[in-house]
């Protein structure tokens, strides 16, 4: 918890300094002349490219979300606004409101990936990573950092992540085999344990079947104590599958980390080359309650290795988050007894994915608008804002919730159309139409 409230703290004074900063040239141009651009995005494909902001995911329109005293505290070191500003001081004022609390919109591009992980071992799939092959290899690589120890709910992240583990290994299929890296669990993340604690990625649970005694007591090994050493995990992830080449064997590697690296290492670059050799595994990040900045890197991994990148908050999602490759698991099995996927079950599949992005995309916009809106009454009602700003960025929220609801239905609808059509040309027409990102 400790690490957590440290973490938040980091977080809000990092915004602080911003706004400070921000505040001197919203003060500078209200009295001067205005900006007549606009900065936010007014697109379906500008609001898929704009960056998230510190405070997205955050609930700040919960009376009870724990750090809402916090968030307040960044509030109050907004400029006060007068009644009689002009449109484009109050324009400022709207896009440093929205740079906080902007949530993550995905792209289409999230979807075809799922699809095409959902479909692995499907001859429609021309990648030699996701076609099957007579040995099925999991290696999950575990975050043990000291920032682990943070609590969701009344269990630590590191509880939730072994729980989780535990329950994933159980119910793969007897063939599959299984293993456990972690990194960052000796010393501690004080500055003079960095070196120790960024040397310590150890296998803990070798490549084998699952064996429940076993794992369970290799998970009781460790706790989070240290640094985030992702790049020298990769680099040994490697070395641990150098024996399982890819002609005879399909790799999966699941990377957990609630946080960006802080050894010193190139985890992009690193993952990129792991991609590319004999192994050939599929490398999927998963970050556990991880904040913006987090978050950039970890996809950014996932992109170099043309893997998959989800976030999840709590032990469920993360759950569901492996219970994809448990998912490919089966299918290898079916596989081994040659059994085929029947093109209306992936079309199902298809769907199912669509509806998950809709529902994604339908949180975050309420989410963000909830959020925009309380900041908006907090100004109000604490005189940093008058009634005629507040009525303006009002109107401002309203605009930004109506271009994602209808970029949600424009996406939605589209992914629909591309159900039937080969990973290649959709990935080409989501590139064209939404330039990739």
């Amino acid at each position: 918890m400790r690490n957590t409230k440290m973490r938040m703290s980091l977080l809000i004074n990092s915004i602080m300094i911003m706004l400070l900063l921000s505040g001197c040239s919203l003060g500078a141009i209200g009295a001067g002349t205005g900006i007549g651009q606009n900065q936010w995005p007014q697109t379906t494909q500008e609001l898929i490219a704009s960056q998230p902001g510190p405070l997205a995911g955050t609930q700040f329109f919960h009376a009870a979300y724990p750090h809402r005293a916090q968030i307040i505290q960044v509030l109050d070191k907004m400029p006060t606004v007068v009644d009689g500003m002009n449109d484009a001081y109050l324009d400022l004022y709207w896009n440093q409101l929205l740079t906080l609390f902007a949530e993550d919109y995905l792209s289409p591009q999230m979807v075809v990936d799922r699809w095409r992980m959902a479909s692995y071992g499907s001859p429609d799939i021309e990648d030699a990573r996701f076609q099957f092959r007579e040995n099925f290899n999991v290696e999950i690589i575990l975050d043990a950092s000291g920032s682990m120890a943070g609590k969701i709910g009344d269990k630590t992240k590191m509880q939730l992540a072994k729980e989780a583990i535990q329950e994933f290994a159980e119910a793969l299929p007897e063939e599959a085999r299984i293993s456990l890296r972690v990194y960052g669990h000796k010393g501690s993340n004080a500055d003079e344990h960095k070196q120790l604690s960024c040397g310590s990625s150890e296998m803990i649970y070798p490549l084998q079947a699952y064996d429940a005694k076993g794992l369970e007591q290799a998970l009781g090994m460790f706790e989070p104590t240290g640094w985030t050493s992702i790049a020298h995990s990769l680099r040994l992830a490697q070395e641990d599958l150098a024996g399982f080449e890819a002609d005879k064997n399909t790799n999966v590697i699941y990377l957990v980390s609630d946080g960006i690296e802080t050894c010193d290492g190139n985890p992009v670059a690193v993952a990129k080359e792991l991609s590319q050799s004999k192994i050939m595994p599929l490398l999927n990040v998963i970050g556990f309650d991880v904040n913006a900045e987090g978050q950039k890197q970890l996809k950014e991994i996932a992109h170099a290795s043309e893997g998959l990148y989800a976030n999840v908050t709590n032990r469920e999602q993360f759950k569901q988050e492996l219970e994809r490759a448990k998912e490919i698991a089966q299918k290898w099995e079916q596989w081994k007894r040659e059994a085929l996927t029947e093109a209306d079950a992936v079309l199902i599949d298809r769907k199912k994915w669509v509806d998950a992005y809709d529902r994604d995309w339908y949180e975050k916009n309420w989410r963000e608008s909830l959020n925009i809106g309380m900041a908006i009454e907090h100004l109000s009602a604490s005189g940093k804002i008058g009634n005629e700003a507040r009525e303006y960025l009002t109107g401002k929220r309203q605009a930004r919730e109506a271009l994602a609801t209808q970029s949600k239905e424009e996406l939605t609808n589209y992914l629909v159309s591309l159900t039937t059509e080969t990973y290649q040309e959709m990935r080409e027409q989501i590139e064209d139409k939404y330039s990739g990102n």
